[in-house]
């Protein structure tokens, strides 16, 4: 079985009339009840119901167990009352007066809300009409006195039974009379006069108060002699809290005393839509189609958040809040990104990589280096460009001029000069000859023996005997000379040019003034993941290290890809740098 509102079970429908479908339902503690459902899907219909549910607030039938107003459910719940029907009680000969003033009481206060009392199910317990159920049905004045006209009159049909009360009989005199004759004559005129103005109050005309405010209206209602009662109701083109219907309409001829029910426009809270980093434009729409309106605008700085010109960087209410229909919307809107500010130190005296790394590190990029002749250590910084301390923006070229020997190193190296014979020291075994004649042979080959590279690279370990040489020893030693230099004088021609060659390492000025310029193609895609702030591109060749044209912030190129042709000299290596913090680096 259906189960309705998730808390009883639909057993059957009983009967539908207009929007009210009535159904018999039993509920989790096995309770037979009876639920009136209501289909509300405009706002006549919500206005309706709601006029309903304050007539019930106000009569209180003994038979309402509840009545539920909320978006899909609109409903209200009857139980069972015991009691003889109305119908057994009006065809019963004689009638309790108690009970047919009670009646007239009830009928009364049903035709104050538009009710008849066949528009009731009304049960008597003894003599108390209880109302079981009210159907939910809006008549006019002059319709319920027609309805209730028939009813009325089979009270008054019949035998009424009165109350009487036994009193002791007193012996009266006039003295004891008059005064309760004038009394009884006073409350007879008073009451006739009350009963007359209650029975059949003053009529008037029903101001018109449609468009007031709830307040307002109710005022008017009230210093003209009427009751007022509120009910919801929704209308798009007018204003929150703003009357929108009135029963009975402007105009009417209404008795002074009854009840007028207003409709006050009070539409459903609406969800406030995101309007972030849109323009105000853009949020000015999305909010017209949320049915509310653009507030406040103010301007502030979108540096923090990294958000462009013209676009929203916060909103309020923020996005998800539930509001009136017809609010403002304030919003934060960015003035643009403004540039960080940094600055530099005095960099005279430091060498040139420990000046670069202090640019970077403020943020900055250098992008020409000056050479100056300085009796300084080659290259000590000089002089700077920005000047210590002063503010710029991040990204700023620095130009560093930097110092250089005051005399070159020859382009040509000056070989070594070949270096004479080591001497050779005498031994025992020269000497030992000298005793005896020899042949100019043996003189001649001597020298040769005693000059042989090996032999002049590797002096004797004996001084002992080089300390006393012979003489005869020594004027044969002093004639081998002769010999000997022509062969001595060809050994620097072979081996001097490989030991002293010079290398090209030892000329980095020709090689670099040698490097030759060349066009290269720029292709760079960059990461998605690009840290906040600003983005720069830097290449090193062999002029140094300087910045391209190029600055934009991480959230405008990440992903992207940047071309272009760049004139470098020598190998070039390409940094991306954000801020100063280099974040990627390629060659080409």
């Amino acid at each position: 079985m259906a189960r309705i509102d998730g808390k009883y079970e639909e057993l059957g429908e009983l009967s539908r009339q207009g929007d009210e479908t009535l159904l018999a339902v039993k509920s989790d503690q096995g309770e037979a009840l009876r639920l009136g459902w209501f289909d509300v899907s405009t706002p006549a219909a919500r206005a309706s119901f709601h006029r309903y549910r304050a007539a019930l607030r106000d009569l209180s039938p003994a038979g309402l167990a509840d009545v539920v107003a909320r978006p899909g459910a609109y409903y209200s719940l009857w139980k069972p009352v015991e009691g003889a029907l109305l119908a057994d009680f009006l065809a019963s000969g004689t009638k309790d007066e108690e009970a047919v003033d009670a009646l007239g009481e009830l009928a009364q206060k049903l035709a104050r809300h538009g009710y008849a009392l066949s528009d009731a199910e009304i049960v008597m317990q003894g003599n108390t009409p209880i109302v079981a159920r009210l159907a939910p049905l809006e008549r006019s004045t002059e319709e319920v006195a027609s309805l209730n006209a028939p009813l009325l009159a089979q009270l008054s049909n019949g035998k009424v039974r009165r109350r009487r009360e036994k009193r002791p009989r007193r012996r009266l005199t006039i003295w004891g009379v008059l005064p309760g004759l004038l009394f009884l004559a006073g409350a007879g005129y008073l009451g006739v006069q009350a009963a007359q103005i209650y029975l059949n109050p003053p009529v008037s005309s029903v101001p018109s108060v449609a468009g007031q405010d709830a307040q307002s209206a109710a005022s008017t209602l009230v210093k003209a002699g009427y009751r007022v009662t509120f009910a919801r109701g929704e209308e798009a083109d007018a204003r929150l809290g703003s009357v929108i219907g009135q029963d009975p309409e402007a105009g009417s001829s209404l008795h002074t005393g009854r009840l007028v029910t207003l409709t006050v426009n009070d539409p459903p809270p609406l969800t406030v839509p995101r309007v972030e980093d849109l323009s105000l434009d853009q949020a000015r729409s999305a909010l017209a189609e949320a049915q509310l309106r653009l507030g406040d605008v103010t301007t502030v700085d979108g540096g923090a958040t990294n958000t462009e010109k013209g676009r929203i960087v916060a909103q309020l209410p923020p996005a998800g809040t539930t509001i009136a229909r017809g609010q403002r919307v304030r919003v934060l809107v960015s003035s643009g990104i403004q540039a960080r500010q940094t600055w530099l130190p005095d960099l005279g005296g430091m060498t040139f990589e420990q000046a670069r790394d202090f640019v970077r590190n403020a943020g900055l990029v250098v992008t020409r280096v000056v050479q100056q002749t300085s009796d300084k250590p080659e290259s000590t910084v000089l002089a700077q460009d920005p000047k210590p301390y002063a503010k710029v923006d991040a990204g700023t070229p620095v130009v560093l001029t930097i110092a250089k020997a005051a005399v070159a190193a020859p382009a040509t190296p000056v070989p070594e000069l070949p270096l004479p014979p080591q001497p050779r020291p005498v031994t025992p075994s020269d000497a030992a000859p000298s005793e005896q004649p020899s042949t100019p042979a043996d003189e001649t080959s001597t020298p040769d023996t005693a000059t042989t590279p090996d032999e002049a690279s590797t002096p004797s370990t004996t001084p002992t005997e080089t300390s006393t040489p012979d003489t005869a020893t020594t004027s044969a030693e002093t004639s081998t000379p002769d010999a000997t230099p022509p062969a001595e004088a060809t050994t620097p021609d072979t081996t001097a040019p490989s030991d002293t060659a010079p290398s090209t390492n030892d000329t980095p000025d020709a090689a670099v003034d040698s490097a030759p310029t060349r066009a290269v193609q720029l292709d760079y895609t960059f990461p998605t993941t690009l840290p906040e702030g600003t983005v720069q591109i830097v290449v090193t060749d062999a002029d140094g290290e300087r910045a391209l044209d190029f600055s934009q912030p991480s959230s405008a190129v990440a992903g992207a890809r940047a071309e272009g042709e760049v004139t470098v000299r020598g190998d070039a290596t390409f940094s991306v740098r954000v801020d100063g913090t280099e974040v990627g680096t390629f060659t080409r």
